[in-house]
């Protein structure tokens, strides 16, 4: 579970930061790695967590707080901040691999019924090709589409069958690409999720203590935030078990 370096020059260019503060960072940074280095995992996590909270928002930060935390055996953290590290960078490797490993660790092992078969896989390639240039290609296709209709209604000819079946097959591959990309982003950015930080948290039938309990759910479970009250958090599971849970006992993510 190696660390990923992030250059003082990359760090600078996340947020174009001023030079005071991104040379605070870039110190900060470098002490965090060389703690890190040195296998001394609290300092490690201090370090990385205090450049966050310098404002810099970057997969590979969110990735080795995310290490420290697992080598601190804190799985409910570490798992936080992978979900933040995957978030931005879905297609990441080391990521998706120490995810998945993090994951393997916790108590609840809860089954979603999108997580195998033609579902995943597709999936995957959403996360590879990535959210911009699905709507790259998107947007693409709405200009294709935009055009061909421009140059047969102004051509003589009008529409040919050559150009119809062209019509066609931009129009379904703008459809699939759009479809595609919402998919991708309500999955990745629409949905607000949330990993459970307690040990343990009851879900309650309501937000208050006088509610029953429905079910428990552990340190490094990852839920769906469907509603909130003030202290509370209404959350789901994939198997569409749903309850109440104190809003500071999960990190959203």
């Amino acid at each position: 579970m190696n660390r990923t370096a992030l250059s003082a020059f990359g760090l600078i260019a996340v947020l174009c930061a001023t030079a005071a503060r991104a040379d605070s960072a870039e110190a900060a940074f470098e002490q965090a790695c060389h703690a890190y280095d040195q296998g001394k995992w609290d300092e490690a996590a201090e370090g990385f967590r205090g450049v966050l909270r310098y404002g810099f928002e970057d997969p590979r930060l969110e990735y080795n707080l995310a290490n420290s935390e697992y080598k601190r055996g804190r799985m409910g953290e570490a798992i936080l901040h992978y979900e933040r590290a995957h978030r931005m960078a879905p297609s990441d490797p080391d990521i998706v691999a120490n995810l998945a490993l993090a994951r393997s660790r916790i108590r609840d092992v809860i089954e979603d019924p999108d997580a195998a078969g033609a579902l995943a896989g597709w999936r995957r390639i959403q996360d590879r090709i990535g959210m911009t240039a699905q709507a790259v290609i998107a947007l693409a296709g709405f200009w294709g589409l935009a055009g061909i209709v421009t140059w047969c209604a102004s051509r003589r000819g009008g529409f040919t069958p050559a150009w119809g079946w062209a019509l066609c097959a931009v129009l379904v591959a703008t459809i699939l690409a759009t479809t595609s990309w919402h998919a991708t982003w309500t999955r990745l950015q629409g949905t607000p999720r949330a990993v459970v930080l307690h040990p343990s948290a009851e879900a309650l039938a309501g937000p208050g203590l006088n509610n029953t309990s429905q079910f428990t759910v552990h340190e490094g479970t990852t839920v769906e935030i469907r509603a909130e009250r003030p202290g509370w958090l209404q959350v789901s599971l994939p198997n569409g078990a749903t309850g109440w849970i104190p809003s500071d006992a999960a990190g959203r993510i």
